[in-house]
């Protein structure tokens, strides 16, 4: 039977509890990794095989991508040596739970190497390797104009009526194109990606974690956070005031990622400038909603950068 020793209750119901007993026997809570929002439980637990990841929650549809992305999306990464994501060890997504490989190393992201052109082409080279296309599809770019219009009524107050205007013309201006679909991560950078050292020696490797927003997208989706956050000059993260404190180079983890990737947005100009329309707008909203000021204020950087480059 698992082991929690915490002063504050597991967040996780009977029957998750029964699982993990199910499949691991004898468990114990090593570290709470939670990021407490969307209800989202994530331990890091010690298991008679080793330490495993466990993600649980009875609302969020987080669960079902990830493991879905687990089952069809990440052969590609698990097929190098090593591999380079968790490998799914146990799901049950009607229970809202899963259970991965750990990890070792650190977050990308807050690290001292999070600013190191070869870290951006190892994402480049992996990113490639996981945009597998799955197949054309017409209904894309209606869908996201929808998307689009509602967020435009719900941001309403939240960002200026004038960049609103700007974005409400670009999307009125959009034609349609049928969308080569592949399989996309959704929250492509640093903080979702791990580093285990050895840069210095030529020997450090990243690996791709939290799988929660994948789906079939077109490629240009998963840019468009580097694009904002990462590569703008001035960097979104920070808040606009240097780069955590040191010096930021934006262009040359751009050119680092794209050699590591292949290509670049402007080879499908429109599917780009939707892209961004969507999250920016996005962004301001889903932030707004759930009170992370913080994060709403991002958005509303993302879509001055946006009408700044569409306007």
């Amino acid at each position: 039977m698992g082991e929690y020793r915490g002063s504050v209750p597991l967040p996780l119901t009977t029957r998750q509890r029964v699982l993990l007993d199910r499949w691991f026997g004898d468990w114990t809570v090593e570290e709470d990794m939670s990021w407490g929002v969307q209800g989202i439980t994530v331990l890091r637990v010690g298991t008679p095989a080793g330490p495993a990841v466990v993600k649980a929650s009875e609302t969020s549809h987080h669960i079902q991508r990830e493991a879905r992305a687990h089952r069809q999306m990440t052969a590609p990464l698990l097929a190098l040596t090593p591999p380079r994501t968790p490998r799914l060890l146990h799901a049950d997504t009607g229970a809202g739970i899963l259970a991965c490989t750990w990890l070792p190393g650190r977050l990308v992201e807050g690290g001292p190497h999070e600013r190191r052109p070869e870290v951006f082409r190892q994402a480049g080279e992996l990113l490639a390797r996981l945009h597998t296309p799955r197949g054309e599809n017409r209904g894309y770019d209606p869908a996201v104009l929808n998307e689009i219009g509602d967020f435009l009524e719900r941001a309403r107050g939240l960002a200026p009526a004038g960049q609103l205007r700007v974005v409400a013309g670009l999307a009125r201006a959009h034609r349609p194109e049928p969308r080569l679909l592949v399989a996309t991560h959704g929250d492509y950078q640093p903080r979702n990606w791990i580093e285990d050292g050895g840069w210095e020696e030529g020997t450090g490797l990243l690996h791709v974690i939290d799988w929660g927003r994948a789906g079939y997208r077109p490629w240009v989706t998963d840019l468009v956070r580097l694009e904002q956050r990462w590569f703008a000059e001035p960097p979104t993260v920070g808040h606009g005031v240097g780069f955590r404190g040191r010096a930021h180079d934006g262009a040359a983890l751009r050119a680092a990622f794209y050699a590591g990737y292949g290509r670049g947005p402007g080879e499908d100009p429109g599917g780009w400038r939707l892209d961004n329309l969507l999250q920016s707008l996005g962004t301001i909203v889903w932030a707004h909603d759930v009170g992370d000021a913080a994060f709403e204020e991002e958005g509303r950087r993302m879509l001055a950068r946006v009408v700044e480059w569409w306007g």
